[in-house]
């Protein structure tokens, strides 16, 4: 079998760092590597702390020039046409930096072109209301309402488990309100967003709408979120860094999508061939790095052997290796110290296990069957191709467990009971209650974000939209003379 490598970005491509519609070359580089061969695929520049000061200075200034909402509409929606125009490249390149299948691939690209083109519709919508002052004693002859406008700056940092998708649902609405905004990809994956500025661009954004700064968290990140000029931070990886990013960024307002360890709820009497193959796919996708990934089942007792026996077969048919192996179903982590990191916690939880074994960044797709109380897997976020399945109780135990933990993104409930699906639902104290259906689910036009632990805030195009931008009050006097 021929399996097809990445050729390394020329010379000529996208540096790493955009300011004011020209790439800019730095001392410093750092390399992007194939995540399953370990190729080198581009050098990019690093931006220093000098250069973010820059790229706000040109977003702050380019944001005082309005970009009327009819252009940003035709613009997002052009965006949209050049994903699915580009659909190879991005499937290549995305491939390539993230170590995710082609399908993974497939559906993210589909996904960005949505995303655009729901962007598009809100750059048409942002609008105000009515305020009835009126009906205040001596405010009879008034007029007032309120318009939205947008904050300005915003600062967007995304996580490298999705970086297409993640990074259109934070440069999406912020141009759709009309912000200029300030990307910083995540160093471990930036070609894909690369490509998505460059389709802006290419799609008729305005060069100073978008600036690029590419580097290290610790340097570049921390140059950015402690710019206060920046009104508004959306943010999406861990929560020890958001709580960082909270501390460093004063007075601006925040979307923090952070940490979870998802659940999904097994009543005794759910669909179990149902739950077997929703999780096949929920829990190993992207080899697991996925934000709302199944990481625990916490399984009635009454059914718990029975579901574990149809998972460990349907998870030792899972295939690991190779990504662009048609018979791959999960790649590699994103590098070889997270691979071993989740091997150990495989074999630390104890219990039954199927899968588990590592191979450089590969992780074996596995299953753990009643792990020990208090063990990490349990109680921190794996980011791997690892479920854990917990015998309870019930539902009632299972809730208890899911709402006395400190994340609260997304919680998947199996069962055929109506009126028990619409109790946890009301009662979980997370961002989203998914019925019979895994913690996975996600359709990009919905809002999304959790409590606790989670984060701040939710995406979704409207709602970010709405987030990114200021309510304006206007109030006319009406009073004529003869009114005195």
């Amino acid at each position: 079998m021929t399996v097809t490598r990445p050729t390394t970005r020329s010379a000529s491509a996208e540096t790493g760092v955009l300011i004011d519609g020209e790439w800019q070359r730095t001392r410093a580089t750092f390399p992007v590597r194939d995540k399953f061969t370990g190729e080198v695929l581009a050098e990019l520049a690093q931006a220093a702390p000098e250069q973010v000061a820059e790229a706000v200075t040109v977003a702050s200034r380019a944001s005082r020039v309005p970009l009327p909402p009819a252009d940003r509409e035709r613009i997002l929606r052009r965006a949209a046409e050049l994903v699915a125009d580009r659909a190879v490249d991005l499937r290549e390149t995305y491939v390539a930096e993230t170590g995710f299948t082609p399908a993974d691939a497939d559906g993210e690209i589909a996904r960005t072109a949505e995303l655009f083109r729901l962007c598009s519709g809100e750059a048409v919508r942002v609008a105000g209301e009515q305020v009835p002052v009126e009906a205040t004693p001596g405010s009879e002859h008034r007029l007032a309402f309120t318009i939205r406008v947008p904050v300005g700056v915003v600062g967007a940092i995304a996580p490298f488990n999705a970086p297409l998708s993640t990074v259109v649902h934070k440069v999406g609405p912020a141009i759709a309100a009309g912000n200029a905004v300030v990307l910083k990809p995540a160093e471990q994956t930036p070609l894909s967003a690369l490509a998505v500025a460059r389709i802006l661009l290419d799609a008729g954004l305005p060069a100073g709408l978008l600036q690029v700064v590419c580097g290290p968290g610790e340097t570049t990140g921390d140059a950015l979120v402690r710019d206060s000029r920046i009104r508004f931070f959306t943010f999406t990886g861990s929560t020890a860094v958001g709580r960082r990013i909270k501390a460093a960024s004063g007075l601006a307002r925040l979307h923090l999508e952070l940490g979870s360890n998802s659940a999904s709820i097994v009543a005794a009497d759910a669909d179990l061939d149902l739950v077997a193959r929703l999780v096949r796919r929920a829990g190993f996708r992207k080899a697991g790095q996925v934000c709302t990934s199944v990481q625990r089942l916490l399984v009635d007792r009454r059914v718990a052997d029975e579901l574990a026996e149809r998972l460990s077969r349907a998870v030792a048919e899972l295939r690991a290796g190779d990504p662009r192996d048609p018979a791959t179903d999960v790649g590699p982590l994103i590098d070889a110290a997270e691979a071993r990191r989740a091997g150990d916690w495989v074999a630390e939880a104890g219990g039954a296990v199927v899968g588990g074994a590592v191979d450089g960044a590969v992780l074996r797709p596995a299953l753990v069957v009643d792990p020990a109380p208090g063990s990490r897997l349990l109680e921190h976020e794996a980011f791997a191709p690892v479920v854990a399945l917990v015998p309870v109780d019930g539902p009632d135990e299972a809730a208890r467990i899911v709402d006395e933990g400190p994340y609260g993104l997304q919680t998947g409930v199996f069962t055929r009971d109506l009126d028990r699906a619409f109790h946890l639902a009301r009662t979980l104290r997370v961002g989203g209650v998914i019925v019979n259906d895994t913690s996975s689910y996600h359709a990009d036009l919905m809002p999304y974000g959790g409590v606790k632990d989670s984060g701040l805030g939710v995406e979704g195009p409207r709602y970010a939209v709405q987030d990114m931008t200021d309510p304006k009050i206007i109030v006319l006097n009406l009073r004529r003379p003869e009114d005195s």
